[in-house]
């Protein structure tokens, strides 16, 4: 599956771990628990085949060939931070909802510029925690632990 090339350079760039230790990107290295592919591939074998998935509506989970939502982050307050995978993989927006914004809200910026204006900018409501971590910072994980 294609997927956009700033997040690739992120994911590569940061490895496994924690932004301000509250967002967690998934890793684009096969076979752990915090695994991009595993995790899609998890949330796609739960998924129904036809009609409403009542889980993501009005989304569902991407299949190949068809749009839908890929999963790229988490968040420690239940946020979950998707793709809306629609055409090329560079001009995905983001979609997300959390505590606090249950309905779905579609962000149109890069992967990059999302999870820093979360971590960093006080404007960005309603997914900013920059009020409460001041010093934005990012927190690799232990190989164990994912």
């Amino acid at each position: 599956m294609a997927l956009p090339e700033d997040y690739k350079r992120l994911a590569a760039t940061f490895g496994k771990g924690l932004f301000s230790d509250f967002l967690q990107i998934l890793s684009v290295a096969p076979g752990g628990a915090f695994d991009l592919s595993t995790t899609w591939q998890s949330l796609s074998a739960d998924a129904p085949t036809e009609g409403e998935d009542s889980l993501y509506a009005p989304y569902r989970i991407y299949q190949p060939g068809q749009s839908g939502l890929i999963p790229w982050g988490f968040s420690q307050t239940e946020g979950e931070y998707y793709w809306l995978a629609n055409g090329k993989a560079d001009e995905w927006p983001i979609v997300t909802r959390g505590r606090g914004y249950r309905e779905w809200r579609q962000v149109d910026m890069s992967t990059p510029e999302f999870i820093y204006r979360v971590v960093a900018d006080p404007q960005f409501e309603p997914f900013s925690i920059a009020a409460l971590v001041p010093e934005p910072f990012f927190a690799p994980a232990p190989e164990s632990t994912f």
